[in-house]
């Protein structure tokens, strides 16, 4: 039994996504939805919190839902520039609670901003694709560093660099650019990040360039982070109600729970972003097996001790609340 046990007394659970509740592209698998129907069926209320899109989201873990138990969820997506409910009918509301994307870049940014990643990927010669697992990328593709994903999210535009975040001194040596070793690590992303944080502010675009996960490039909102948008879930009674939630409610730390994968700060850990936005001793799970020097100090921090890890890790806890 593990030492991490379940807390009956959480209303609301604020959860990453990929590898967290699901492997990278892939829906969650049947005995998740079941977990996940089960707390909402009990009153339960998720957040999900997450880089990827909202269709996405839908897609992978809330078509698999019970429609009678949608509006006990909220997606967060594409790092929090919009946040999603649903109607009572299960279907997916016609507008978010809010939306920066629409506000933050008018329509010549946006096609400037499309033009930058292109000279992005034209400069640092890379070869893009089409989304799929880590497993089948590999596969496909083998380990050329140069090979890269990317996903054009709409708010928020995203590359996957799953051969060169960690590059040996021979595969650094082989490549035409430099790259600087960041927190012990060779990291492919740096330079590109670098390059196009320079390209962004010569073109006035609000866009932030940064690491997130264990090998992804994010290109987001600038201001816009799963922080920003857990506040404004918390702060907003109109949100919170349509919940089924009050503020009143969540004042006690033990009335949440964060889930996640990745809360090294050093290496682009996003979901500690969420602990950010909340009492740090709200208690978060981290489903990877990280080195807990890297997480932040002060928050209550903990890592899932089953046998299983992500999102089997993840199936485990859920089941051993049983």
């Amino acid at each position: 039994m593990s030492s991490v046990q379940f807390n009956p007394q959480v209303r609301l659970f604020l959860s990453d996504v990929d590898e967290t509740v699901a492997d990278n592209y892939t829906p969650a698998v049947p005995q998740i939805i079941d977990e996940l129907s089960a707390l909402l069926n009990e009153g339960g209320k998720i957040v999900f919190i997450s880089g990827a899109s909202v269709a996405r989201i839908q897609q992978r873990i809330v078509d698999a839902i019970d429609r009678k138990l949608r509006k006990g969820i909220l997606i967060s997506h594409c790092s929090g520039a919009e946040v999603w409910g649903f109607e009572e009918t299960g279907e997916l509301r016609k507008a978010p609670y809010y939306s920066l994307y629409e506000v933050m870049l008018n329509e010549s940014q946006r096609h400037k901003w499309r033009e930058i990643i292109e000279q992005l990927i034209t400069e640092f010669k890379l070869k893009v694709h089409k989304p799929t697992t880590a497993s089948k990328f590999k596969q496909q593709y083998g380990d050329n560093p140069l090979d890269v994903i990317l996903e054009d999210r709409g708010p928020q535009i995203t590359f996957e660099f799953i051969n060169g975040y960690d590059l040996t001194p021979e595969q650094e040596a082989e490549l035409e650019v430099a790259v600087p070793q960041t927190h012990g690590a060779l990291d492919l992303r740096i330079p590109v990040l670098e390059r196009a944080d320079v390209l962004l502010q010569a073109a006035d675009i609000p866009i932030t360039p940064r690491l997130a996960g264990t090998w992804a490039l994010d290109f987001a909102l600038k201001g816009v982070s799963k922080t920003e948008s857990v506040k404004r879930i918390l702060g907003d009674q109109k949100c919170l109600a349509d919940l089924g939630l009050t503020a009143e409610q969540l004042i006690n730390p033990q009335s949440m729970e964060i889930w996640g994968d990745k809360f090294d700060q050093f290496r682009g850990g996003t979901d500690r972003h969420i602990q950010e936005a909340v009492n740090s001793a709200v208690r978060a799970i981290d489903f990877r097996q990280e080195d807990p020097a890297g997480f932040m100090e002060g928050y209550n921090t903990v890592i899932w001790n089953g046998k299983k890890h992500l999102q089997e890790g993840l199936l485990e806890y859920l089941k051993s609340r049983h």
